[in-house]
């Protein structure tokens, strides 16, 4: 149970929370619509398809996490490859049907192939053909679209309304924030990556170039979720918490950056290793001020 469990990420579970909680916020007519089957069936069906992705990538990475992750990899090890390949099997058949049973009770029917998509999109970012996660850049928008976009915009379809523009300009800004932070700590497998063969990201921007592209995308992705919440009706003090968490954040990113620039590599992934174990806390940070605005705005409704 402990390893099916470590296979899932549930540190990342407490930031994935907010991924649901927010368009659900933002959707509902109130408080009392967010206790609803509605929210319950987008709760668990984003959790499936945050479990397949993680089960799978997991999977594919065993033997490359042997070194630095050796939880995850001794996980997989320990549950064996079968094992882990019908829990990933079960897990992707559950958020197919879920998926299916929601479009059927909402009549929004572009639910099914918005799942399926997701589904597809996750399994190709870890296995071939495409093997998204080693074609350089576009791991980039693919993170982008599998972690945030597409199951946000799958919580929205779940929802009588069609979600409005503002909430769309919403979504693709707090994806392009968060992708931000994700990037910088993919920068700390840079040597293990390259040894795999894996063109990450990362690896293509250098460590120095990926922390000063991360935050580039936090202050603009920052910016767009801060007019789309001032445009739904967040007051603007109700942007203090999105607002101290991505100036923690640019400030650690820019530490990290003085730390790295001009260094030999594997000078500047030491130097980057430490903080960018950080980044689920960045991450829940972002989250839950952008969640703690959306409550607003639904409390000012």
């Amino acid at each position: 149970m402990r390893d099916s469990l470590t296979i899932r990420r549930p540190e990342f579970m407490v930031a994935a929370f907010p991924i649901v909680m927010i368009p659900t916020l933002l959707m509902a007519a109130d408080f009392g619509a967010v206790v609803s089957w509605r929210f319950a069936g987008a709760f668990v069906l984003a959790y499936l398809l945050f479990q397949f992705g993680d089960i799978i990538n997991c999977l594919a990475d065993r033997d490359l996490d042997a070194k630095y992750k050796v939880r995850l990899s001794g996980a997989v090890h320990r549950l064996g490859v079968s094992n882990v390949r019908w829990q990933m099997r079960l897990t992707w058949l559950a958020a197919v049907v879920l998926g299916t049973l929601l479009a059927v009770w909402t009549r929004h029917w572009d639910l099914i192939p918005l799942v399926v998509l997701e589904l597809l999109w996750a399994a190709q970012y870890s296995v071939r053909p495409l093997h998204l996660k080693a074609r350089g850049l576009w791991q980039v928008p693919t993170l982008c679209v599998i972690i945030f976009t597409l199951p946000m915009l799958i919580v929205t379809r779940v929802y009588a309304a069609a979600p409005p523009w503002e909430l769309l300009t919403l979504i693709a800004g707090y994806s392009v924030l968060q992708e931000g932070v994700i990037l910088v700590n993919t920068a700390e497998d840079i040597p293990e990556d390259a040894e795999a063969g894996l063109r990450t990201s990362a690896l293509t921007l250098g460590p120095a170039n990926a922390v000063a592209v991360g935050a580039a995308m936090v202050t603009i992705g920052g910016v767009a979720c801060t007019l789309s919440l001032l445009a739904l009706g967040d007051p603007s003090w109700g942007l203090l918490g999105l607002g101290l968490a991505a100036g923690w954040v640019l400030w650690e990113l820019a530490a990290i950056w003085i730390a790295v620039r001009g260094k030999p590599l594997e000078a500047a992934v030491a130097a980057l290793r430490p903080p960018a174990r950080r980044m689920p806390a960045w991450l829940t940070a972002i989250a839950w001020g952008v969640l703690s605005s959306a409550a607003l705005v639904l409390s000012h409704r």
